[in-house]
């Protein structure tokens, strides 16, 4: 199993598919199409982590606290050159994936080939809520519909709170 050090997405709206560019332990690179159908099924049971992830708080109403930490996870986002992949040798269309949720961060692993490789993209909490703020503005340049994204999520969005 390879690890994925590093991802840029971006929807390209020709295929209809989000575009997983992603540097791979060892200096090679790999495509992953990230079809609506597979982040559809994806996001609701990453949301769910993240809600469950959440300290209990009587003090403070759930949704407001899970946006405020999705705004602040958002500010921390370091910025920097995106994945470039040139001669690329792996391009994959997954049509899943494993996820695996343990207590501060998650994994995803994606099929690499048929042979069985796979690639394994690990965060922790932080770098899963910028994964995901990523994710949810690729819902919205593609015009996807957001039914899959709790409310809380689109309040963290700049201007919503």
């Amino acid at each position: 199993m390879v690890m994925l050090k590093k991802v840029t997405l971006q929807y390209i709206e020709v295929e209809d598919r989000i575009r997983m560019s992603a540097d791979v332990e060892g200096g090679n690179a790999a495509v992953f199409w990230l079809t609506q159908r597979l982040c559809r099924r994806l996001v609701p049971k990453l949301a769910h982590h993240l809600e469950h992830s959440a300290p209990k708080s009587i003090q403070v109403d759930k949704g407001l606290m899970l946006s405020v930490q999705q705004h602040d996870a958002e500010w921390q986002r370091k910025f920097s050159e995106p994945v470039r992949v040139f001669g690329l040798k792996r391009s994959v269309l997954p049509e899943h994936v494993n996820l695996y949720c343990p207590a501060g961060g998650a994994i995803i692993i994606f099929p690499l080939d048929v042979g069985g490789d796979q690639a394994r993209l690990q965060m922790n909490m932080v770098e899963l809520r910028q994964w995901m703020g990523v994710v949810y503005r690729q819902f919205r340049v593609a015009g996807w519909s957001m039914e899959v994204w709790p409310k809380w999520f689109a309040l963290s969005e700049p201007g919503k709170n």
